[in-house]
């Protein structure tokens, strides 16, 4: 619920984005949150100018043991909790089953 004082924006993160409408130029963008909201934030920033190499995003919900012992975070050859948690989109595109 929206409080009256509060000054800040208030509502869907990927709709506040596309208000808020950054700039590309000599940014980066870095997201975390429900990989529902991450994917539609990704597809905003795309649309926004943004490269992928300009984005960084989280698989954290996809580790399990955290230390590379049960393979259930394995995404191609990478462990996103050893090799991650944290990625480039650029990376993470090239890798099918990042986003499955």
């Amino acid at each position: 619920m929206e409080e009256e004082e509060w000054p800040h924006f208030v509502g869907f993160v990927p709709t506040l984005l596309m208000e808020v409408a950054p700039k590309p130029e000599n940014t980066i963008a870095v997201t975390c949150g429900p990989p529902i909201m991450i994917k539609f934030v990704l597809e905003n920033l795309e649309k926004l100018g943004f490269a992928p190499e300009q984005i960084y995003t989280t698989l954290e919900n996809r580790m399990k043991c955290g230390i590379g012992k049960c393979g259930r975070c394995n995404v191609g050859n990478m462990y996103v909790c050893k090799d991650g948690p944290v990625f480039s989109y650029a990376m993470l595109k090239t890798i099918p089953e990042a986003f499955a």
